[in-house]
């Protein structure tokens, strides 16, 4: 492991799905620390194994035999080893029970003692303490978050109104966005198409006409779209940047 002599917690970032997002979390939280030089930056250590992860919504689907819980607890375990102790997984499908569930289970079986930060649980939390009043909230995630209902359970677990599309919409416009293997957000690492831009709007045009306060950015993907290229109409809350903001409130806070 290696050793730094800085006291705060190093941070771990499981990357790989997709790849860019790991780098955007990344970059989210150079953005929000508080620093004048280098060395009040905090220590972050990204870890981005693709090949080794299986598609979360895949496997969601019952398309992919492998639960991808493997990949990311093995990422988590090589994280820990390094020296991080605050964790964040750059995936919000990650997050499903059906997946994120087993990660816990792995690392209970290693005996880790890693801090792993919950993004949809923080998304809430930043949504319960925004000084304007939400309470109808519109969610664009892939078909993966949007079956498993960790968002939605979360949310109107704390008392808000969800706003779901039809999920012939929700793939149709949201999900084909993200992956559709020309235009798809995944497949253009060089940026984000105009055809992709244009189903978001829509999605986002929807969510508008349905009376929604917020809309939920609930996968890293959408991330990635530049804010210049989407309506202002509507508050968008971005899971990934919400979680970087937590994942640095962790490596400040106090040791245990």
């Amino acid at each position: 492991m290696f050793m730094t002599t800085d006291p705060r917690k190093v941070i771990g970032i499981v990357g790989g799905m997709g790849p860019h997002a790991g780098g955007a979390l990344f970059n989210n939280i150079t953005v929000h620390t508080r620093a004048r030089a280098d060395q009040e930056h905090l220590s972050v250590i990204l870890m981005s194994f693709p090949g080794n992860m299986t598609d979360r919504t895949l496997f969601l689907d019952g398309k992919a035999p492998v639960n991808p819980a493997a990949g990311i607890a093995q990422v988590i375990g090589k994280l820990e080893q390094a020296g991080a102790e605050v964790i964040g997984i750059a995936c919000n499908t990650s997050y499903a029970p059906r997946i994120y569930d087993v990660v816990l289970e792995e690392l209970e079986r290693r005996f880790s003692k890693v801090n792993l930060v919950h993004m949809p649980l923080e998304t809430c939390r930043y949504i319960h303490r925004y000084p304007a009043r939400i309470r109808r909230i519109g969610l664009m995630t892939t078909n993966g978050t949007y079956r498993s209902g960790v968002y939605k359970n979360i949310l109107e677990e704390w008392g808000y109104e969800v706003v779901l599309p039809a999920f012939d919409f929700q793939h149709q416009y949201i999900h084909r966005a993200i992956y559709d293997p020309v235009f798809g957000i995944k497949a253009n690492a060089a940026g984000i198409t105009d055809e992709a831009i244009m189903l978001l709007n829509h999605a986002i045009e929807f969510f508008r006409d349905q009376k929604a306060d917020a809309v939920v950015f609930g996968c890293t993907e959408l991330s990635l779209v530049p804010r210049m290229h989407l309506p202002d109409e509507i508050l968008i809350v971005d899971a990934l940047d919400v979680l970087a903001q937590a994942l640095i409130r962790e490596a400040l806070s106090e040791t245990d």
